[in-house]
């Protein structure tokens, strides 16, 4: 099946694949500069380039950290992505955005938008809602919640769920997120739902004795934390596995083998530390998902256990092109 995935572009020829790869990556300070809307001295030309790869390799990735008050950044990264792309081209991006986050919030410092961008050749979006509409509650910036339909494989619909957590109050929004999934499968009536983002579940914010707090998202056998522990998705190698991806057990049936991982473009671009800490400081984590595997909307358990199933297909961190 991971070859399938893997040689899809390939086989594009001969027959149709419903593989794809989804990605969340946290772009530090992704606003006008990084963008180039304002960058006369093109001092991110580089980081833009790099930004632009990685970007590409995905069928469908979030972008977190976008400061965009007025829509300026969001029209500069689809610039970018799309430079020399026909419009009707397989590999051409389109967007969907959160309000600027959260809305109550007046203080511009804090504020950011979840931006979605994806091949509109093989997905699209079927419906969308903020969570708590957008207003600052238990998360400082309220989940988007998104509904994608593949184009390639008929009915086959599922969520994601991004999250950019306060640092210090990390636990507290971690374990709220079951609120944000259960809201999603009410109001979009599918279960098949992937939370994916920066988490900040690592480190100081969420410590080994914090996990008890996290009873909801880590003790239900619904869920599978497919980015684990061990793995580090920080370029300063600081050995925190802040950003994470969470996919409940109908969602995981459709998660391709060992595909959950972290994306290191330091080592696949050969950059040095200076160079791809003004990429981010951050690494995409990413998985594939087979769609066709997916089944139809059912009701979720809610009954809890005491202890988490090991997830079979937990994380491996990579250093190169799975492909």
């Amino acid at each position: 099946m991971r070859l399938l995935c893997a040689l899809g572009l390939f086989s594009a020829l001969l027959h149709v694949t419903s593989c794809l790869l989804i990605g969340a990556f946290n772009i530090r300070h992704f606003g006008e500069k990084k963008s180039g809307i304002k960058d006369p001295k093109k001092e991110y030309e580089e980081a833009r380039n790099t930004i632009k790869k990685i970007i590409n390799r995905y069928d469908i990735i979030l972008i977190q950290e976008v400061r965009d008050k007025d829509w300026k950044v969001t029209k500069g990264i689809m610039d970018l992505v799309n430079k020399d792309i026909p419009i009707d081209s397989p590999h051409h991006f389109d967007n969907i955005s959160s309000d600027y986050l959260p809305v109550t919030e007046r203080e511009e410092s804090y504020k950011e938008r979840y931006l979605f961008l994806y091949k509109n050749k093989k997905v699209t979006v079927k419906d969308s809602f903020h969570y708590n509409e957008g207003k600052r509650g238990v998360f400082e910036r309220p989940p988007f919640v998104v509904k994608f339909s593949s184009t390639e494989t008929a009915g086959k619909e599922f969520v994601l769920i991004p999250i950019h957590t306060k640092p210090g109050h990390a636990v507290k929004e971690i374990d709220a997120l079951v609120d944000v999934v259960d809201a999603a499968e009410q109001s979009l009536k599918n279960n098949n739902i992937m939370v994916l983002g920066d988490f900040n579940a690592g480190g100081k914010y969420v410590k080994k004795d914090d996990w008890k707090n996290i009873r909801r998202l880590c003790n239900e056998t619904n869920f599978n934390w497919l980015i684990e522990n061990n793995v580090d998705t920080t370029v300063l190698r600081l050995k925190f596995a802040y950003d994470r991806i969470v996919v409940t057990t109908d969602m995981n049936k459709g998660v391709v083998e060992d595909s959950a991982r972290v994306f290191d473009f330091w080592v696949k671009y050969d950059l040095n530390l200076e160079k791809a800490w003004r990429v981010s400081n951050h690494f995409p984590v990413e998985v594939e998902l087979e769609l066709k595997l997916l089944e139809n909307p059912k009701k979720r358990a809610q009954e809890p256990v005491e202890k988490p199933d090991r997830n079979p297909k937990k994380a491996k961190q990579i250093h190169q092109n799975p492909n």
